[in-house]
């Protein structure tokens, strides 16, 4: 008996594998939302701030970092709404609320914002809670992203 136990578990082991090299790998740049904007990267910034303040979210500051590349304004900010959801969860997850930072910096001329997508939440935890924290941020974020860039 135990032959066949063991035996019947290195099967699915054997398949698990295979099922998981056949899987393909997904980009990790999906995950990351970018936009281009004319503003500069303080004109950005100051934006953002504005925009978090008039949606009562919560506004977290902005550093600027200095990597050999270039200046980076980090901007933090937290979405309420995605917190009344997972803190019943866990405060655990707060560390995964949508309250990153968003990267502001000039490439090749250009004013670039970059923010990770909220989707992160679910892959890097996934819980029904947390993916109905993604459906009420994806857009929410996405709104600011694009609001500021103009």
């Amino acid at each position: 008996m135990n032959a066949i136990v063991r035996l019947l578990t290195g099967c699915c082991m054997s398949a698990m594998s295979l099922l998981c090299l056949a899987q393909p790998a997904s980009p990790a740049n999906d995950l990351i939302l970018i936009r281009t904007s004319a503003k500069s990267p303080n004109e950005v910034s100051d934006a953002i701030k504005a925009y978090v303040e008039s949606k009562k979210w919560v506004y977290g500051g902005a550093l600027t970092v200095k990597p050999k590349q270039g200046d980076v304004i980090m901007v933090k900010l937290c979405i309420p709404q995605a917190g009344a959801i997972l803190w019943p969860v866990g405060l655990q997850l707060s560390a995964l609320l949508p309250c990153g930072n968003v990267g502001i910096y000039m490439n090749q001329g250009k004013t670039e914002i970059s923010m990770l997508h909220p989707r992160y939440m679910q892959t890097l935890y996934p819980h029904p809670e947390v993916e109905r924290a993604v459906v009420v941020s994806t857009p929410l974020l996405i709104e600011m992203l694009d609001s500021v860039a103009k």
